[in-house]
């Protein structure tokens, strides 16, 4: 299962290559690089013109990372609407990213293995700034709590301790977070804000793309199944999700790879400020007794940086707002 998981992480960081030029500029202020794309708004492409079947190379993928039962999934008028409100409550800067750079967004059918979603270069060619988004086509239907609390389930083991690990998302559904996670993988390499040593989305935090600096290196918030640590016993979750709570990673997820930590802030960080999202962590005993809780979207270290990228994304809003042409 890890294995797998690393198979798809892999392809994520083979994409990150130079930020394309006519993005990769530093705004007037010499903040974070995010100028306005040549974009015409006055008669734009709708972004759900892109949807199409994904290429035989992607569903290879997939089944390299476990997935079975694997084919192309039409969307019905129902989803398609559904699709379309996620993609136009995506952020101006992605909107305006992806409107140059998402060459296709599908959907597959299939049983679940490792990967729910894939972000690649359009072909898999790394030379390329066209990109391809790939979704489990059940996701239209999953609430976000399934998701997460599916998702989490696979870095511990059972112990026999009776402990249980549980998120609550409230009713949203998993599309949005989904969504503005794969499209932040696209920014992020376009602009290449992970790749910025000097950058404040890793600066103290990241040494390179997936190696992290002390002592963040060392926390139990690093041990995990996303950096190739070994499943954890379940009664230890209190002390990784302290560990967790107290350091700059919004999720375990985050801590993979500096490209998963970018796209995991910009994603819940768009859920908390503009739609509200409440996201709770308990871990109870067998008897049901909460014995530890946390709030991963109010945590301090995450909240300090969630403030970064709001700021990026207002500078990009107030300095490309009114552009209406190329």
């Amino acid at each position: 299962m890890r294995d797998a998981f690393w198979a798809i992480v892999a392809l994520s960081l083979a994409s990150q290559t130079a930020p394309t030029a006519v993005l990769a500029q530093s705004m007037p202020d010499g903040s974070q690089p995010a100028a306005c794309v040549g974009l015409n708004r006055d008669n734009p492409v709708p972004l759900d013109s892109r949807i199409g079947r994904p290429d035989p190379a992607i569903i290879e993928i997939f089944s390299g990372a476990g997935a079975s039962a694997i084919s192309a999934h039409e969307l019905t008028p129902q989803e398609l609407t559904i699709v379309k409100r996620a993609l136009a409550r995506l952020p101006r800067l992605h909107r305006d990213v992806l409107q140059h750079h998402l060459r296709r967004l599908s959907f597959l059918d299939l049983q679940p293995g490792s990967g729910s979603a894939l972000t690649s270069r359009a072909g898999l060619d790394e030379t390329r700034s066209q990109f391809d988004i790939t979704l489990r086509a059940s996701l239209l239907d999953e609430s976000l709590t399934a998701f997460l609390n599916t998702k989490e389930a696979r870095l511990f083991e059972d112990d026999g301790s009776g402990f249980s690990v549980e998120f609550d998302a409230g009713q949203s559904d998993a599309l949005a977070y989904i969504l503005l996670h794969e499209a932040t993988h696209i920014v992020d390499q376009v602009l290449g804000l992970s790749e910025k040593a000097t950058g404040s989305f890793r600066a103290d935090i990241w040494k390179d793309l997936r190696t992290l600096s002390e002592p963040h290196a060392s926390s139990l918030a690093a041990r995990t199944p996303f950096r190739r640590a070994p499943a954890i016993p379940r009664r230890y979750s209190p002390a990784f999700y302290e560990s967790l709570r107290k350091s700059p990673f919004v999720s375990f997820y985050a801590s993979a790879a500096a490209p998963e930590d970018l796209a995991e802030l910009f994603a819940w960080q768009q859920l908390a400020s503009r739609f509200n999202q409440s996201l709770t962590l308990t871990v109870r005993d067998r008897e049901g007794f909460a014995l530890y809780r946390y709030e991963p979207l109010k945590a301090p270290e995450v909240s300090l940086r969630f403030s970064e990228v709001q700021a990026l994304l207002d500078r990009y809003e107030q300095h490309c707002g009114s552009v209406t042409k190329p």
